[in-house]
Formats: C-alpha cells, structure tokens, sequence
C-alpha cells in the first residue's frame, strides 16, 4: 500500500476516482480526522490529522487510522506543513528534516533525508468571497518512464517554493486553478465537476496545466457536510493528491 500511495499514477490511466470522509465527533473535534478511499470497492488508502501545538499548520499521513500523532511510526508516510498565514503547503515524504542532520549522515545516508513531493500557493482572492480561492500548484517532474524526479533541497535556497516563485521550470510541472464562471442561477463563480461535486464552497476546485486547460488533473469539492470527492490522474500520486486537497481544508489567515 505504501508504494502505492507513493508512486505517480500511470499516464495512460484514466482518472482515479475517491473520496475523503472528514471525522469531527468526540476527540476529533478541535482536529478533524480525514480518511481518504477509493471508489471503487470503498478502499481505505490514507489518513491524516493536523498536530496539535504547532506554531503552524502541520498535517501528519499515515497508512493506519489512530495512529497519526507519532512521525516514528511505521505507517507514517508523509506530512504537510503551512507557512504563518496558510498561505504556503509544502508536501513531504517521511525523511528526516536536513537541519536534525550531520554532515556525515547526509553524505552517508542521502536517501534518508526528506524529500519534498510538492507545494501549494494560495493568493487572495480577486472575485471576492463567493468566488474560488486562487491557487498555484508545482510538483517534481515526472518522467517518460514513470518514476519521479527527486526533489531533496539540503538548503532554502534550493527549497521547492522558491524555485516555483522564481518561475524556475526546471524539473518542475506546474499546475492553475481552472477558472470558473458565473452562473446566474445559483449567483456564485462554478465549474463543471460532470456530476462529481453537489455542493458549492469556497474549497471547491480544479487544477490543470497552463498549456492544456481541459483536461483537468486534479479536482476537489463538496458532496456533502463532512463528505468530499477527490479526482486525480497523472502525474499525481495518491500522496500528493491527498496533500493538496487537505490545504484546501486548513484556514488562511491572508485569502479569506
């Protein structure tokens, strides 16, 4: 299941529908417990809880529900963590943070230092409150034989957010928010999620690339009170998917 989650979906797969139950009842309430499935045969694939006592937004992902709190964990896979304003998400695998680590172990054990899957941007958003947030995704790279480029920054320059600010292409794919339209009926800014999305909300989106606007690659949204939908094809990973779509979840302090 691990390497399931983790490896980028086929490209001539067509789009891996799931969805994301959000458990707010009893201990869960101050941090909501979210468990993503697949459609197809209801197939529990990935759970995540923000931690507690966090000067910022920090995610913790793991194979095994109630066991979201220990990094040491085994089922541990990944997390995501927000800059001060929930503006900033950056996705990583379960490495170790390259500041806990000595010179001797980064050149030792290189692959023991986290690798960084993704990062989402949010800015403020221009068509007001009834409009959809704007967003700006880039994940490493994936190449013609399927496997993804390692993206591991040992310093912050090299840190993914900053290349994607630099508008530095480089082993990087990069993906907008769909735009949407008004619609009269129902006065507020829509897309067209083919029947997948019931609801309307602010979290509600759909990412593309800028070069093909059509084919959406990553999409998002409300079927219910603590139920949501989540489309994705390549060259997402279950992972990374999942990653983004929890950022639509957390509050921001500078969009909203």
């Amino acid at each position: 299941m691990r390497a399931f989650t983790m490896r980028p979906i086929p490209k001539a797969y067509d789009v891996v529908e799931c969805y994301i139950e959000r458990n707010k009842s009893g201990a869960n309430k101050m941090f909501p417990e979210y468990c993503l499935y697949m459609k197809e045969g209801d197939r529990f694939l990935l759970t995540a809880k923000k931690r507690p006592k966090n000067r910022t937004s920090n995610y913790l992902i793991s194979l095994q529900r109630g066991d979201l709190l220990r990094r040491g964990s085994d089922n541990y896979v990944g997390k995501l963590r927000a800059n001060f304003l929930g503006t900033e998400f950056t996705i990583y695998d379960n490495g170790s943070n390259p500041k806990d680590a000595d010179q001797q172990t980064i050149t030792s054990n290189p692959a023991g230092i986290r690798q960084e899957l993704g990062i989402a941007m949010y800015a403020a958003n221009v068509l007001g409150h009834r409009g959809p947030r704007k967003m700006k995704v880039c994940v490493p790279r994936v190449r013609e034989d399927g496997t993804r480029v390692v993206w591991r920054p040992l310093t912050k320059e090299d840190e993914m957010v900053n290349k994607c600010k630099e508008q530095d292409h480089t082993n990087l794919t990069y993906l907008i928010n769909k735009p949407p339209r008004w619609n009269d009926q129902v006065c507020a800014y829509v897309l067209n999620f083919n029947g997948r999305v019931t609801m309307a909300s602010v979290k509600n989106f759909q990412l593309v690339t800028p070069e093909d606007q059509e084919t959406v690659v990553l999409q998002f949204g409300r079927v219910g009170k603590d139920l949501f939908t989540m489309d994705f094809r390549w060259p997402l990973c279950p992972l990374q998917a999942f990653a983004i779509t929890l950022s639509s979840f957390d509050s921001k302090l500078a969009c909203e």
